[in-house]
């Protein structure tokens, strides 16, 4: 016997949705969720994914980021808006990473000349609903080829048309189709579930658990 020779397997948005309405027997059999359901269980699905931003690395929405550095400017909105900045490097003309310390906003707004020229050897990230701003400390006064290289945690994509493919790993549509299911239980007024909420914790702590680096080290942390 073959297999498929294929991981390409996606989930959209409406067959989401579909799974966990049929988990709950609000859409029986093959039929298929009307369309004020969908748009609940869509609207639902959206606010549950957003909310798990908040919880856990979610490794699969760590990426790289990198901003070019401008003679004598000291801030820099980051695009694509990341949910959290990690760490950052500056890379010099040799493409030579020094890691830089990341400041409170208490420690930026005490900094006396925001614009002392030198190597930016510290950062400050100012989130605000619409915009992340990067601030480095010093500031260079000429510029070639610098640049700031960052790891960020990115913002789930929106849901969007019901046929989107979902902004989540395979490991995941189980956890959410679940986790979705139970959420919607209260929201359709469903006698709950012991099962469902049962499996859609279990779930949820699994990829939990699942979600960290291999390895961790404990190290002392560095002076300043």
């Amino acid at each position: 016997m073959t297999t498929s020779g294929t991981i390409a397997y996606s989930m959209t948005a409406r067959s989401l949705v579909t799974f966990a309405l049929k988990l709950l027997n609000i859409t029986p059999g093959t039929q298929s969720p009307s369309a004020e359901d969908m748009r609940d269980g869509a609207q639902t699905l959206d606010m549950m994914l957003k909310t798990w931003m908040m919880s856990g690395p979610n490794l699969f929405r760590q990426t790289f980021g990198s901003v070019a550095l401008v003679a004598g400017q000291e801030s820099y909105v980051l695009t694509p808006r990341p949910y959290r900045v990690i760490e950052a490097r500056y890379r010099n003309t040799s493409g030579i990473d020094i890691p830089m310390f990341e400041m409170t906003r208490q420690e930026y707004v005490d900094l006396p000349l925001k614009t002392s020229p030198g190597i930016p050897t510290t950062y400050y990230i100012d989130i605000q609903r619409a915009s992340t701003t990067l601030y480095v400390w010093p500031v260079p006064n000429s510029v070639t080829t610098e640049t700031i290289k960052y790891t960020y945690q990115r913002v789930i994509e929106d849901v969007g048309a019901y046929d989107n493919e979902i902004d989540i790993p395979q490991e995941w549509f189980e956890t959410v189709g679940y986790n979705l299911a139970d959420r919607l239980a209260e929201q359709f007024n469903v006698p709950p579930s012991k099962d469902v909420t049962a499996r859609a914790l279990y779930l949820y702590q699994t990829a939990m658990d699942m979600d960290r680096e291999p390895v961790v080290r404990f190290m002392p942390e560095r002076m300043r």
